[in-house]
């Protein structure tokens, strides 16, 4: 590897790229069952998707500018579900109490958008691959 212009210093932060790449590919993965599964419910979905996008920003974040991640922390970590606490009463007494969650659309909104724009921060650090036809072209430059 010495011979190609790869010193041993190269390798281990190239690993580590591979190995975050490798941990947000598997979130996406996770983000894309969560919405596509049919037995959960909008909100059921929103309180599990919440998470994921948060982890997903945290892994994206040492292949992010600092700038960017300073961009987006304060939005990603501000994201919660709606979750309200409801009390079932009987005869005026209360029996017990139950957490409801509820759907937000502006919530699911604001996910996408971030996952979109974090999505669009890697392309430009050239972490994401090229679209097909520029394919060609970034396997030459390797």
């Amino acid at each position: 590897m010495e011979q190609l212009g790869y010193s041993s210093e190269d390798k281990a932060p190239f690993n580590m790229a591979i190995d975050t790449l490798r941990r947000i590919g598997g979130i996406l993965d996770e983000i894309h069952k969560v919405a596509c599964d049919g037995i959960l419910s909008p909100e059921q979905k929103q309180n599990i998707l919440v998470p994921l996008v948060q982890h997903f920003f945290f892994q994206a974040s040492p292949l992010l500018k600092e700038e960017v991640v300073t961009q987006y922390q304060t939005q990603v970590l501000s994201l919660k579900s709606i979750q309200v606490a409801m009390a079932m009463t009987r005869c005026g007494i209360t029996k017990k109490k139950e957490v409801k969650l509820l759907y937000d659309p502006e919530l699911d909104l604001k996910m996408n958008i971030l996952l979109l724009n974090i999505q669009r921060e890697l392309q430009k650090e050239k972490y994401f691959m090229p679209p097909k036809k520029d394919l060609s072209r970034a396997v030459t430059e390797m």
